[in-house]
């Protein structure tokens, strides 16, 4: 498996063996009765999500003692490193020291991709993610890259961070051709579009989690009707409703439709050379992005629960970019059930509705704030004038409550059990 942070089996914030063992990748081993070792990072695990800090990189934390779980294999099968991007697969390799305290990326990369090599008394060689994949001459490689290239620029707003189409293709074809010298069976994924992701809410989902009517955030924090809004905007927006400590959004917490539009487009670009190149490199494709989207636009049930893409819709974890067990299993069921059209195989299906009886993404539900009363608006107005907040917000607030004497109520999302 080649892949970054999603088929690593990045979730909740981390990477650690809790989410590892329920990766797709993972799950499709086990129904078909394959070994695959994968690199299991101790609890509570390392690295990161993009649009989160990053937090220092001091390797083991607490409980942890060796960081890489034990016992230790000295190959793993699952390559898949979080925050990977493309060019990074054939350009990257571990490096020493093995904890990089400036540099969190190289030392997650380390313990996946260099661990015990880098420890070893002996001279071994430290591949690169494509060349490890050479090495173990394999007989079927799964390959979902690019994720991370494009939700980079998704979470910073940035179109600018957006991988050139042609560079892009080019180290793509430079991937399949390498493992096509192995004469392994290729299936590659197309890219889900991080716009269309729990990581982003529209303006009205914002305002039905939070309990206020949307029309309020578009007159605080001068937001147009389409804008999305990141998790960290809705935390943010939250912390100010309870303190009214108000003042202007941080970073990149909110991105324009313009922004996502462009972003979306990109990606769809990008999965038709994907499909196109798959095509002509004999690799058989899956759409992993036309999963993310159908989630998206009309959930899946799993088990009588509809599973949707909103924030804990059920089909993401907590950080809202990558899927929970469920939804793993799901991405598991269909590349199985791929590769059993495709190879006259009868691999069986993993059973969702058990893991989703026990996945806690899957058994929350859209959150949906209590209405704020007028009454509470007017004190929330007091408390903002007595901290001296941000006057354009404090005028903002008082002309919403002028035109909305008799409140409103919020919109969308249903309560957390």
């Amino acid at each position: 498996m080649l892949g970054d942070g999603l088929a690593a089996g990045a979730s909740n914030f981390t990477l650690s063996a809790d989410v590892q063992n329920q990766s797709f990748p993972a799950q499709m081993a086990r129904q078909m009765q394959t070994v695959f070792p994968q690199p299991l990072i101790q609890p509570p695990g390392i690295g990161g999500v993009a649009g989160f800090p990053q937090l220092p990189g001091r390797f083991p934390a607490a409980p942890q003692t060796t960081l890489r779980a034990s016992p230790t294999p000295l190959l793993v099968f699952n390559l898949s490193v979080p925050g990977l991007k493309l060019a990074d697969s054939f350009t990257r390799r571990p490096a020493l020291p093995l904890v990089h305290t400036d540099d969190v990326d190289q030392t997650v990369l380390n313990f996946v991709l260099g661990f015990p090599s880098l420890v070893l008394p002996q001279d071994v060689p430290l591949w690169t993610q494509l060349e490890y994949a050479q090495a173990m001459q394999p007989t079927l490689v799964l390959v979902e890259l690019g994720y991370s290239d494009v939700l980079e620029a998704a979470v910073k707003g940035d179109v600018g961070l957006l991988p050139d189409p042609a560079r892009f293709m080019n180290d793509y074809a430079r991937i399949l051709g390498a493992l096509r010298e192995t004469f392994a069976e290729i299936v590659v994924l197309t890219i889900p579009d991080p716009a269309r992701t729990a990581y982003f809410s529209s303006v009205a989902g914002a305002a039905g989690q939070l309990g206020v009517p949307d029309s309020l955030l578009v007159e605080l924090y001068g937001l147009r009707g389409d804008d999305l809004l990141s998790i960290g905007a809705i935390m943010e927006i939250g912390m100010q409703l309870q303190t009214g400590d108000f003042g202007p959004l941080s970073g990149a917490s909110v991105i324009s439709a313009a922004t996502a539009g462009s972003v979306s487009r990109r990606v769809s670009e990008l999965n038709a050379s994907i499909v196109a190149l798959g095509k002509e490199q004999g690799a058989v494709v899956y759409d992993l992005s036309g999963l993310f989207l159908e989630v998206r636009n009309r959930g899946v049930t799993v088990g009588g629960i509809t599973l949707t893409g909103d924030y804990l819709g059920g089909f993401f974890s907590l950080d809202g970019s990558y899927p929970g067990t469920t939804g793993h299993g799901l991405i598991a069921n269909r590349i199985l059930s791929l590769l059993n059209t495709t190879y006259g195989q009868s691999f069986p299906l993993v059973d969702v509705g058990t893991l989703s009886a026990s996945d806690h993404a899957a058994l929350s539900r859209p959150l949906k704030g209590r209405p704020f009363t007028t009454q509470e608006l007017q004190g929330l107005l007091q408390r903002m004038k007595n901290r001296n907040a941000d006057a354009s917000m404090t005028d903002s607030l008082a002309r919403w409550i002028e035109k909305n004497p008799e409140g409103a109520p919020p919109r969308g999302g249903r309560t957390v059990p």
